[in-house]
């Protein structure tokens, strides 16, 4: 007698995947002045973007160069 219990497959919830030749996975850490800071802060509002985003901006903008 077999009692395994059969549960019906899902589709799957939530975002989906991403190329992973695009998906940003990998993190960068570091320190600014307070200067800096606000300067960035002050980009980000006036472009209605994130911190993240506005740095992920510069930072590709920079790399395209090289």
């Amino acid at each position: 007698m077999n009692h395994t219990l059969q549960v019906p497959k899902r589709n799957r919830m939530g975002r989906p995947r991403q190329n992973p030749e695009i998906t940003r996975s990998n993190r960068v850490v570091t320190f600014v002045t307070d200067k800096e800071l606000a300067q960035l802060e002050r980009m980000a509002d006036f472009e209605k973007a994130s911190l993240s985003a506005i740095v992920h901006s510069i930072l590709h903008s920079f790399l395209k160069e090289y």
